[in-house]
């Protein structure tokens, strides 16, 4: 009698744990490794699909948004569809491989400057080949509901079954907007997975959330309306600096968006400015070019102007623009590329960065956007290694054949 008790003890924990999340009047209506039990009217796991335990850790996807360079994305008022971030979710199990676990909830708070900005429409979207973009075949798995200043993702039902042993990506989005004016570039908002808490999930017996801090995802401003001309970080500016071993060769530096947001404007010239004294350009850096990325993928298509030529001890480089080069309609964005021929030795570090001073407009605007830095350039190896570039000895010339003094080229 005892076993018998033990035994349905056993059957009804695995009823009620099925039962109380997902009715069902047929297995079109249960997630993948399950099937609908007409006597429960519930979903009820296959054996051997579902994994008995998962161990879950959160991260921020690799192609999340990226504000690298100015810290901020700028984005127009209102933004509909807009891609909050890219969450990563990996379950992990020894024994895992080819089976399921289930994400039943996810949820992230909300951070809004000023507080009059509005924000609804959540959804969460399975980015089925994680470049953080809505494509067309990507599937909604849940709706948002905001409580204050949370939102809350309930996976649909029929949608709530994972892959183990492997990273599933997911996009938050949403519609942003204000009906206030926005007369400056102070406004912000974004969104940050507090901590595990932020996930719920199910396996057939267990699911471990590895502790993680926050994950706070990139910050949005509204571009402001009125009196300003936007220049700020691209899409594909570099998240971060090239190791040593690569550093020595063509680099892209920088990628900057342009955008007239109050009538036509130009860029007449601009100043590239190096951090610290370790690097100058002519000791490290050979050659600096500015070029136009017509199509925004981050390459360059046309220089439009070049510095190869440098005093000693030079650490900012001024490119002046030929006319009408980087002109722009009112409403129309542009895109640029700086790349650089870097030549550091052992020990040599910099950052790159443009301030609103070294940013000269044909027709003076305010300028959208918050100082524009590199990650740091760290030239950092053992003498010992056969690759490692040392300091020239005094007296002794980096560039061989070089002149002294500043040059600038044109390119039409």
């Amino acid at each position: 009698m005892k076993k018998l008790f033990l035994t349905v003890i056993v059957l009804l924990n695995v009823s009620l744990f099925a039962a109380s999340a997902w009715p069902c009047s047929g297995d079109s209506e249960c997630p993948e490794g399950t099937t609908c039990d007409s006597a429960s009217s519930s979903c009820v796991i296959v054996k051997d699909r579902i994994t008995d335990y998962a161990a879950i850790t959160l991260s921020a996807g690799e192609n999340n948004p990226n504000s690298s360079g100015s810290g901020m994305i700028f984005v127009p008022n209102p933004s509909n569809d807009l891609v909050l971030g890219q969450l990563g979710v990996k379950a992990y199990a020894g024994d895992g491989e080819g089976k399921l676990y289930f994400i039943q909830e996810i949820s992230a708070d909300i951070s809004v400057y000023p507080s009059f900005i509005k924000f609804e429409d959540f959804r969460l979207v399975y980015d089925a080949n994680g470049n953080a973009a809505v494509d067309s075949s990507d599937k909604v798995v849940a709706d948002g509901t905001v409580e204050g200043a949370t939102v809350k993702f309930a996976v649909y039902q029929k949608d709530m079954s994972f892959k183990m042993n492997q990273t599933e990506n997911f996009l938050m989005v949403a519609s942003f907007s204000s009906d206030t004016p926005l007369n400056d570039s102070n406004s912000r908002f974004n969104a940050v997975i507090k901590g595990k808490d932020s996930i719920v999930a199910n396996a057939a017996k267990k699911v471990d959330v590895a502790d993680i801090k926050s994950i706070s995802f990139p910050y949005f401003s509204f571009e402001p309306e009125n009196g300003f001309f936007l220049f700020a970080s691209g899409r594909h500016f570099p998240r971060t600096a090239p190791s040593w071993k690569e550093m020595n060769k063509e680099q892209n530096i920088m990628h900057l968006r342009l955008k007239a947001l109050d009538g036509a404007n130009e860029l007449t010239s601009l100043t590239v400015n190096l951090y610290g004294n370790s690097v100058a350009f002519g000791s490290g850096i050979e050659k600096i070019s500015l070029c136009t990325d017509r199509n925004n993928t981050g390459s360059c298509d046309e220089v439009v102007a070049e510095l190869s030529d440098f005093i000693e001890g030079q650490t900012s480089a001024v490119f002046q623009i030929p006319s009408g080069k980087i002109a722009l309609n009112d409403g129309e964005e542009k895109f640029l590329v700086i790349k650089a021929d870097l030549n550091f030795y052992n020990g040599q570090n910099t950052h790159f960065y443009i301030t609103d001073a070294g940013i000269t407009l044909k027709t003076k605007k305010k300028i959208a956007g918050t100082q524009i830095k590199t990650e740091n350039f760290n030239y950092n190896c053992s003498e010992e290694d056969p690759e490692c570039r040392l300091k020239p000895e005094d007296g002794q010339s980096e560039d061989e054949g070089g002149d002294s003094g500043c040059s600038l080229l044109f390119v039409d």
